[in-house]
């Protein structure tokens, strides 16, 4: 279904032939990976009528496994097996010019002559729109982050630096056969004033204690954020606390078909009153093979839709942030329906209060 509307999109723009290149383990193309369901080393050559992965033989086997599109071997070197396996001569070839190397693009040039343009604009707007599949595999994503943020919240008292409560929940994710959607925030005390901390080795700080954390579940991600107190939180910070959480629950039920996201974004700062100063970042984004995509409550070159559609997967996440001295953000992902926001992340929001010897 996702590869045929791509093609659709391809005639209607008049594209011959389109390329991904996944050429890093850990920089997968995510228009690849949505196209074809493959994850690994290789390229995906999609023409209007028919579609190929092209991979080193190595990959071969769990190419065939993973993706329905048909699969190459790359004997030797990647861009002359593309050549061979597409035939003929495009004129016009779509390329994600933001995935690519300058020294790749001449090389590819070289290869394959043709006029090149950008299609990661047309990716971006059919990926903002998700299939039953890839809302069911979001699910997965969200229910196994939960899992391991719920497993953390269990052994909390036995960490004692920042970094060890990041160390723990990578194990988990990596013990799970997961990986990470992207490196884990934990930000405690006067840290959690920094929306996003790398986790220190000194030992934790009394106060907030901000957790963001994400698992990527066969190619889509999970991104949520939990905030807790070590030690024994002031009146002062309660009411801080429960300000941000009444925020979230009210811009999540505003979340509906056709509302805009940069509208969401103003109300936040419209709930927030004199302590708007104090929210620092945009609301949300949207999430999918990519962290950071559409819709996106800014208009950019890389994320060009801003309206909530039907089925598409969203972050909000308020948060307040007070240099020198503490921070608080609650982000959960929500999935938009014709009936209402549907919360995907379900750990408990309650303030959770540590109290550690």
């Amino acid at each position: 279904m996702r590869l045929k509307e791509f093609q659709k999109e391809m005639r209607k723009n008049r594209i011959g032939l389109a390329l991904f290149f996944s050429l890093d383990g850990d920089n997968v193309d995510p228009n690849l990976v949505y196209l074809s369901q493959y994850t690994g080393f290789g390229a995906l050559a999609v023409t209007p009528n028919k579609a190929v992965l092209v991979v080193p033989k190595a990959e071969h086997v769990r190419a065939k496994r993973t993706s329905k599109v048909r699969v190459a071997v790359a004997e030797k070197r990647l861009l002359p097996a593309i050549r061979k396996a597409i035939k003929g001569r495009p004129k016009r070839i779509g390329i994600d010019k933001n995935r690519i190397s300058l020294n790749f693009y001449k090389a590819l040039r070289k290869e394959l002559r043709g006029r090149y343009v950008d299609v990661s604009g047309m990716c971006l707007r059919l990926r903002t729109v998700k299939t039953t599949e890839e809302i069911r595999i979001i699910r997965k994503a969200c229910a196994l982050a939960d899992e391991i943020m719920q497993k953390t919240f269990w052994k909390f008292k036995r960490f004692k630096t920042e970094a060890e409560v990041a160390a723990f929940m990578r194990s988990h994710v990596y013990r799970k056969g997961l990986k990470l959607a992207f490196p884990p925030v934990v930000a405690s005390g006067k840290n959690a004033c920094e929306a996003h901390h790398d986790p220190d080795s000194k030992r934790l700080q009394k106060g907030f204690c901000v957790i963001d954390f994400g698992v990527k579940y066969k190619g889509y991600c999970s991104d949520m954020t939990r905030t807790i107190y070590i030690g024994t939180p002031t009146r002062k910070e309660l009411e801080m606390y429960y300000k941000v959480l009444d925020v979230q629950i009210r811009l999540i039920d505003m979340c509906s078909v056709g509302k805009s996201f940069i509208w969401i974004n103003k109300k936040a700062h419209e709930l927030f009153g004199k302590d708007s100063p104090y929210f620092t970042h945009l609301i949300g984004h949207g999430i999918g093979t990519e962290i950071h995509e559409s819709p996106n409550p800014k208009v950019t070159p890389r994320r060009p839709v801003t309206k909530l559609l039907e089925n598409s997967v969203i972050t909000i996440e308020p948060g307040l942030y007070h240099e020198n001295k503490s921070g608080i953000r609650i982000e959960d992902d929500i999935l938009i329906t014709d009936s209402g926001p549907k919360v995907l992340t379900k750990t408990g929001k309650n303030l959770l209060i540590i109290k550690k010897k």
